[in-house]
């Protein structure tokens, strides 16, 4: 399912570039109202990759309560949020510099699963920058709408975004981490890594900022994270191993239904009681807040998942037994 995924996400990144960069040859650029519809969408659609996190993290703790594992989660997103509307922009760039960390170890984890290539230290840690191109290039390029939801998210934000050096410093950093990753998987006869690395950098570098952030999170980070849960949730693991996809899809779905309307429901409940709602900035700002506070409990949960010696191994004491469920299911 990940090979099937990480092609989907190329595809779709491919025809984001195409339909955007049409400025590029004199194709009139799209329009805000456009910009931020793309947007907000590629958000939206990047929430439910998330929601199977409490049962993760319950079988990873060896059968803790999964209403006390739910309780946690929410109250770290929930302290997380609070932070970030009321410490003013520090607290924000410390999770937005987090979440960039997520990011680019989830590109290394999809890289070694996808290729089997476990690269040394300093090619991994390069392969981790370069994997958060899709937002230190847009926060680099900055832009119009992306300067307009980071104003509403935090006064300050905007200002520090625009700061020269800031821009200077992650083009630079991340060009070299890019460039030194791309050689290296080049030179280990692992193409595929490489072609992500480009089509990361050229969706960076042409599409809108903020479309480029929020296509790549909602249809590149967001499907591959999923498509590898269906392998190892362990009822959706036994059903893909009986050949059964579409049931094990269909798990997945079940299993994170309800977390998902809580966060769209609360998405929702933050655009309708804004100030400003009639201003889609703004409650695209209140999404993206959110959307950053889930980020916090989730990158926990997925970086308990990296670090245990076997991710599946975790969860394949449950399999004989989930296997039996899956097949009635």
């Amino acid at each position: 399912m990940l090979p099937v995924a990480a092609s989907c996400s190329r595809w779709l990144v491919i025809g984001t570039v195409l339909l955007t960069g049409g400025h590029l040859v004199g194709v009139p650029a799209l329009t805000a109202p456009v910009i931020l519809a793309i947007a907000g969408a590629g958000f939206v659609l990047g929430v439910p990759h998330g929601a199977v996190d409490h049962v993760m993290a319950a079988r990873l703790s060896r059968g803790r309560p999964i209403v006390l594992i739910a309780s946690a989660y929410g109250g770290v997103a929930a302290a997380a949020w609070a932070l970030m509307a009321w410490a003013g922009p520090i607290a924000l760039v410390t999770v937005v510099t987090l979440s960039a960390l997520h990011f680019g170890l989830g590109e290394l984890e999809v890289s070694r699963r996808l290729t089997g290539w476990r690269p040394d230290r300093l090619t991994a840690a390069a392969i981790v920058v370069a994997g958060c191109g899709a937002l230190l290039l847009p926060l680099a390029r900055s832009g119009d709408q992306l300067s307009e939801v980071a104003a509403a998210v935090s006064p300050g934000l905007a200002s520090l975004l625009g700061a020269t050096a800031l821009q200077i410093g992650l083009v630079v950093t991340w060009l070299v981490a890019a460039l030194f990753a791309l050689s290296a998987s080049l030179r280990a006869g692992h193409s595929a890594v490489a072609l992500d690395i480009v089509l990361i950098a050229v969706l960076g570098m042409v599409a809108p900022p903020l479309v480029a952030f929020a296509v790549w999170f909602g249809g590149w980070h967001a499907l591959r994270h999923s498509a590898r849960m269906l392998t190892v949730e362990p009822g959706c693991a036994a059903l893909l191993a009986d050949g059964r996809r579409r049931a094990a899809a269909r798990r997945l779905i079940r299993l994170g239904a309800w977390p998902t309307v809580a966060a769209l429901a609360t998405i929702a409940a933050l655009g309708w009681f804004t100030v400003a709602a009639s201003d889609p900035t703004v409650v695209l700002a209140e999404v993206l807040r959110l959307l950053l506070a889930l980020t916090v409990p989730h990158m926990v949960v997925v970086l308990w998942l990296d670090r245990t010696d076997d991710p599946e191994g975790a969860v394949v004491s449950d399999r004989r037994r989930a296997r039996s469920a899956g097949r009635r299911s």
